[in-house]
C-alpha cells in the first residue's frame, strides 16, 4: 500500500525529495501531468535531480514541491 498524502506532506516538510506520482498524488492531478507540465518546460517549473542508479529517476525538489502545494491551497479574494 503506499503512502498517503498526509505521509507525503509529513516527508516533504522534512525536505525529502519526491518522485513525480508522489507528488501527483500529493497535489491531487495524474502523474503525467507532474511530467508534462512542471518537469519537462524549460526551465522546470519543478526542479528536479535524477537518482543515481540504471533508473535515472527523476525526484522533485521539495521547495517547488511546497511552493506548487502551498499555492494550490491558495484561497484568492482572501488579503
Amino acid at each position: 500500500m503506499g503512502a498517503t498524502a498526509e505521509d507525503l506532506e509529513h516527508r516533504l516538510d522534512q525536505g525529502a525529495w519526491l518522485l513525480p506520482g508522489e507528488v501527483a498524488k500529493l497535489l491531487g492531478i495524474d502523474r503525467t501531468t507532474v511530467i508534462r507540465a512542471y518537469l519537462n518546460p524549460e526551465p522546470p517549473k519543478i526542479r528536479y535531480r535524477l537518482r543515481a542508479g540504471s533508473g535515472r529517476y527523476r525526484e522533485c525538489h521539495p521547495e517547488d514541491v511546497r511552493r506548487e502545494l502551498d499555492r494550490r491551497r491558495q484561497v484568492h479574494g482572501d488579503q
